[in-house]
Parts: C-alpha cells; structure tokens; sequence
C-alpha cells in the first residue's frame, strides 16, 4: 500500500464538497470584476448564464439567489425583470459579519482596543475632508444630546446619537475599511452594551450611577472635535478623539456591561 503524507492544517481545513451553485455564484462575482460591471448594471439573461457557465437552469437560480442574499445583485420580475449588479449596502455587510460573532462573548475590552486604534486615526483622516453640511450635522447630534431627557425612549434616542456622531465621521472618510470598522463597532454598541442592557429591562437604567458624567463628558469631547474640525486641525483631532475614546472605555468598563448574542436583534 502506497505511504500516504498526513495533511497538513491547511488541507484539512479545505471544504471537502462545494455545491455547484456555490461554484458558479464565485464564478459569476469573478466575471463581473473582468467584465467591470458597475452596481446598476445588468446582468446577462439567464439563458446566456446557462451557456456562459455550462449549468442547468436549477443551478443558475440558486446561484443568482445566494448573491442576491449576499447583497451583490437584486432581482426583479416582469418584461424588463433581471439581474442587476448593486453596491453592498453597510447594513447586509453588518449583517452577515454579526452572524460571524453570534456566540462569541465580545467585551468591552474586545471592542475599544479596536477603537482606540482606529476612531482617532478616522478623525486624524477626515479633519481636512469635513464640510459645512457635516458640521451642520455634528452640531444638531450635539444640540440634541445636550438637552435634558423628558423620559427614557429621549435619553436612549441621545445615546443613539452619541455614536451617530461618529458615523458621520466615518462616512467622511476615503478608506473603506476604516469606514466600515467605524461602521461597524458602531453598530455593536448601539445593539449591545448601552441600549439593550440600560433601557430594555426595568431596573437597568437606575442601577448606572455614571450616565449623567458619561454623558456629559462625551458631549464636551464632541464640542472640541467640533471646533478642531472648523479649523481643519487634524492632530488636535486626533489627540481628543483618543482622549475621547479613552474616557468612553473607562466608564463603560464600570458598567460592566458584556455583549451576548442577543445584540443581533435590532435596537
């Protein structure tokens, strides 16, 4: 009998069976980027699919709808129906990652390691990039969260705002992936930490006895950022953003709040 080589880590972690809709669905997003389609173009009829590929029309279908779920197509029906190629929206991408970390027990040490990092490297980028309409923008988040909250659905619509303020931010910036980091961990405590734990249960919101400081030292870091992006200093925004970033880690670690699967579900 012939010696066989063990396998090595990487060959046993290879998929041993890929559907044949799953080969064509990678086969397809490999020929949009040859073909340099752009989001709003259409895609070729499904008979030409079918000749272009070598499949059935079973096969075609289920390809075309795994990148439809993925976000990559939509597909409509009728005489002008089809497939057209669309741009990812952020929140199918969240999506589909939140799924990644159903069952990790994320911390607030996981995320704001990640956030110091790259929050104050966002402000650093986009302080030359803001423009009126942004400014406009951060101005009426910090107007908002500066204004005593009448009940508690007021007070978590502010918190909300909080981060909104830094997707401004991040939608500014140039590089994608620190705009989608930004995006991103937004999005984890805005389904996680602050909201669900505080203002979903009845008890929750009374037991944080540093809301009012948290909140309050949050706006005035808001305010500076402000006024260093008026005078486009990207280092000064910078240095707040960290100093921000830190402040923020600090009073959320005193909650000591944790992240369970259950931030999946919408705010």
């Amino acid at each position: 009998m012939a010696h066989q080589e063990p396998e090595t880590p990487a060959q046993s972690a290879r998929p041993r069976f890929q559907k044949r809709s799953d080969v064509v669905a990678e086969r397809l997003k490999r020929w949009i980027v040859d073909t340099e389609l752009q989001p709003g173009d259409r895609l070729p009829q499904e008979k030409q699919l079918i000749d272009e590929f070598g499949v059935s029309k079973g096969t075609v279908r289920e390809a075309l709808k795994a990148l439809e779920v993925q976000g990559l197509i939509t597909v409509s029906t009728g005489p002008k129906g089809g497939a057209r190629i669309a741009k990812v929206p952020l929140e199918t991408a969240a999506r589909l990652l939140d799924n990644y970390f159903f069952f990790e027990d994320l911390s607030v040490d996981d995320l704001y390691r990640l956030r110091l990092m790259v929050e104050p490297e966002l402000a650093y980028i986009v302080a030359p990039l803001i423009t009126d309409d942004d400014l406009e923008a951060l101005e009426r988040v910090v107007a908002f969260c500066d204004c005593a909250p009448v009940d508690p659905a007021v007070e978590r619509d502010q918190r909300m705002a909080d981060l909104d303020f830094h997707d401004i931010l991040a939608e500014r910036c140039p590089n994608p992936l620190i705009r989608f980091s930004c995006r991103f961990i937004n999005s984890l405590i805005k389904k996680g930490f602050v909201y669900q734990q505080l203002f979903d249960s009845v008890d929750g919101r009374g037991k944080i006895d540093n809301m009012e400081t948290m909140v309050a030292d949050g706006n005035r870091a808001h305010r500076a950022l402000i006024a260093a992006f008026r005078n486009r200093d990207a280092d000064q925004a910078r240095a707040l953003m960290l100093d921000h970033m830190r402040e923020a880690y600090a009073h959320l670690r005193r909650m000591e709040v944790t992240l369970k699967g259950g931030f999946l579900d919408n705010p």
